[in-house]
This record gives C-alpha cells, sequence and structure tokens, in this order.
C-alpha cells in the first residue's frame, strides 16, 4: 500500500505505542518502513509521510515550521494529546488527529489524503519555486518569510534554512525600512507594481531591485507575494549616465560661450545660461520650439544655410554673421550629433568693431603716406635744388628770384605738414 518510510517525531509526548504501530502495520506499512525519532536527532531521509506526536498542537509551531523547511515536499500530520475548542493548524502542517480519534480507517485516509494533497500542491510549489524570476512570501502582519523560490534564494545568497529565519525587514538598508513599513499597509490586496527598491544580500551588498506585489491567503494567513527583480546593473548604468550628464549641464552652464541643440526636427532641446544673456531671451519660453518660429530673421541669413550644410553633410561649420535685431556679431561653431547639432557661440561684436577701427585708421595711414610721398617730397627736392643754385654773393641779382622760389617751396611744405597734422589728428585713439 505505502511504498516509502513513515517518520514518527516526538516532541513533548510518550509518542506512539505500540497500538499504533499496529495501526501503521495494518494499512500497509512494514516494520522497517516504521521510524521513530526524537525531534532533536531527525536524519534526512527519503519518507512519505511525517507524523508529529505532541501535547499540544498550539504549541509546536516552531517544530512544525522547522520540519516543513528541512522537509518541504513531504505531507505532515500532527497528532496532538489535546487541543483548543477551535484549533488552528500551524503553519507547515497538512492535516492534524487527536489521539483518542485514532483508528486504523481514519488514519490511513488521513495520510492518503495528505499524500495526494502534497502531491497536488507539489506541482504548484514547483512552478513557484523554478520560476526564474525572484519570488518570496511574507506574512503581512509579522513580515516573517514563509516561503522563497530558488532564484530568490539565489538573489539573496541564502539557504533556504536561513532565508526562511529571517523576515521581509531583514533583507532591506534601515534607511528604507519607515517607507517599507508604509507601503506595506497601503498597498492595495491586488496586484500592484511597488517600484523601484534597495535591498541587501547576505554579504551586506545592497542593490536595487524592482517589486511587484501581490496580497495571498497562504497557510491560513494573510501574506504578501512578491516578485523582486534585479535591476541594479540597469539603475547604477542610468544613474552613473545622469551624473554624467549633471556634470556636462554644470560644464555648459558655467561657460562663457552660448549653447544650444537643436533636433533633427529644429525643436530646440537645451540652452544654457550664456545663451539667455548674448540673445537676451529666457530659455523657458523658447525651449521646446522651433528655431526658425523662434528666429524668424536668421533663417533668412547664414545661419539658416549653414546650419542646414551641418546637418544634412555631417560636417562641423564655422562662421561669423551679424544678427540684425540684436545688432550683434556672431562667432558661431556648430557640429553634427546622433540627434541634430549643438551648436556654440560668441558675441563678437567688440571684436568686430574693434577690427573695423582699425581699417579706417590703416586707410588713414595710407593716406598720410600719400601724402608724405608725393605731397613733402616734391618741395623738399625743389628747395634742394634751389640751394645748390643760390649764389653766395649778396648783391648778385638772380639772389631775390631764388629767394622767391624758396619761400613758395617752404609755404608748400607747411602746407603739406598742416594736411599731415589735420589727418593724423582725425585718427581715434
Amino acid at each position: 500500500m505505502f511504498d516509502q518510510n513513515v517518520l514518527l517525531v516526538i516532541e513533548n509526548s510518550p509518542g506512539p505505542d505500540e497500538n499504533f504501530i499496529s495501526q501503521l502495520l495494518n494499512i500497509g506499512y512494514r516494520q522497517n518502513q516504521i521510524i521513530s525519532s526524537p525531534a532533536q536527532k531527525i536524519r534526512p531521509a527519503d519518507y512519505e509521510v511525517i507524523i508529529l506526536f505532541t501535547e499540544d498542537m498550539r504549541h509546536s509551531s516552531a517544530l512544525v515550521q522547522k520540519l516543513s523547511v528541512d522537509f518541504p515536499d513531504v505531507p505532515l500530520i500532527v497528532i496532538a494529546d489535546t487541543t483548543a475548542a477551535d484549533p488552528v493548524l500551524p503553519f507547515g502542517a497538512d492535516d492534524w488527529l487527536l489521539k483518542s480519534w485514532l483508528q486504523p480507517l481514519l488514519l490511513k485516509k488521513t495520510i492518503q489524503l495528505a499524500v495526494e494533497r502534497k502531491k497536488s500542491t507539489y506541482n504548484y510549489l514547483r512552478i513557484f519555486r523554478e520560476n526564474p524570476s525572484p519570488m518570496y512570501i511574507y506574512e503581512k502582519d509579522t513580515f516573517n518569510f514563509l516561503e522563497a523560490n530558488t532564484a530568490a534564494l539565489r538573489q539573496y545568497g541564502y539557504s533556504r534554512k536561513e532565508f526562511l529565519e529571517l523576515n521581509a525587514k531583514d533583507i532591506r538598508p534601515a534607511d528604507e525600512l519607515e517607507a517599507f513599513y508604509k507601503i506595506n499597509e497601503e498597498l492595495p490586496a491586488a496586484y500592484s507594481n511597488a517600484g523601484i527598491w534597495q535591498h541587501t544580500r547576505k554579504n551586506g551588498e545592497n542593490f536595487y531591485v524592482h517589486i511587484f506585489t501581490h496580497q495571498i491567503l497562504f497557510a491560513g494567513k494573510t501574506c504578501k507575494l512578491v516578485m523582486a527583480i534585479d535591476i541594479d546593473k540597469a539603475v547604477k548604468t542610468e544613474n552613473a549616465l545622469k551624473k554624467k550628464a549633471r556634470e556636462i549641464e554644470n560644464i555648459l552652464e558655467s561657460i562663457t560661450d552660448g549653447f544650444f541643440t537643436v533636433n533633427k526636427n529644429w525643436e530646440l532641446t537645451y540652452i544654457n545660461k550664456a545663451f539667455e544673456k548674448i540673445i537676451q531671451t529666457n530659455r523657458a519660453d523658447i525651449i521646446g520650439k522651433n528655431l526658425w518660429e523662434c528666429f524668424p530673421e536668421a533663417r533668412e541669413l547664414d545661419y539658416s544655410q549653414l546650419y542646414k550644410k551641418a546637418l544634412s553633410e555631417n560636417v562641423p561649420v564655422h562662421f561669423e554673421e551679424f544678427y540684425p535685431p540684436l545688432n550683434i556679431w556672431l562667432s558661431v561653431n556648430a557640429y553634427p550629433t546622433d540627434t541634430g547639432l549643438a551648436v556654440y557661440f560668441t558675441d563678437n561684436t567688440a571684436q568686430q568693431n574693434y577690427q573695423r577701427k582699425i581699417e579706417v585708421q590703416n586707410r588713414q595711414f595710407k593716406e598720410i603716406a600719400w601724402v608724405q610721398a608725393h605731397q613733402i617730397r616734391g618741395p623738399v627736392s625743389n628747395l634742394l635744388g634751389l640751394v645748390d643754385l643760390f649764389n653766395i654773393e649778396p648783391d648778385d641779382p638772380d639772389n631775390l628770384e631764388l629767394l622767391a622760389r624758396v619761400k613758395h617751396t617752404a609755404i608748400q611744405m607747411d602746407e603739406s605738414i598742416q594736411e599731415i597734422v589735420y589727418l593724423t589728428r582725425k585718427i581715434e585713439p
């Protein structure tokens, strides 16, 4: 009838008597299949059923739970000397009997039903235990773990026995406990996405998990079935990217160059502080809007043509262009990106004005140089020639004519010098 061993466990009770052993033999067990052991000296083996003898079922919860952990697939029947008027089956036990009820037929049916229920339960339990997603069950009120699958044990680094001795608080950092207590009460009984949390492995390492829960009735208790998906790498990668993005943004916000990005639809996706200052606009008013709609005047200038060249040909461009609405010159560098364009620019107005001032001064210097080369050199040459012709004899009548020519030449030189002085004064300091 029965193919495997039956384990008789004695806890604070006289244990099975000869009458009980006879009943086991009568229902189909052989003598060598009946193994009796104190609760403290149980040896691991293959058992078809475990029968626990206890004085009072109310005081056997700890041992029942230990046996259910050590032998999760073996049905456990509690035989008590006495029990309460309204007995509650300890978690982990499959059925119970009073010693005074014992008779072969009842014992046989109880064992058979417990074995069949365990087989049926085992099929569902196997789905739970072999699920590749880490899952566990804890009692809502006490937070005690009642069950965990293989993936959860592997994820947290515990053996099954170790894990079931813990509770849901033990796998969380201390600074998240208050939030856990709160959400434990507030989550609806139905399926819930509880969000991203930090949990702690056996080795003390904290890691990120995405939690999904469902309230269930398990072993007669209100429990939470939890699926805890390890997303640690994804979250830490995302956090690292966010940190790097913040660092880049801090740099872009601190530089004096104006900077903005647009996507391939020419929508403004980022604007820094320097942009606001140079272009005299509030980024909140234009972010997300079309560049050409915000700055229609630029569409008719080199900005439009060269930005489109950078985007379509995937090449950087540099240019300087006047922007009439603000009466400023901008020096622009635009670079293609995977999503659009990144543009740096500076207000080059002062440099452009200085350049034009230098150009005006250069033209004035050229005028002065021309005066020097043509207006002064001629009179000087004439004056030198007249000096050579001058007769040192004071009564020579030709001297009067020479003196008149010298005077005329001197007047010409004076006029040229005055013109040089005038042109020089025109040059702005």
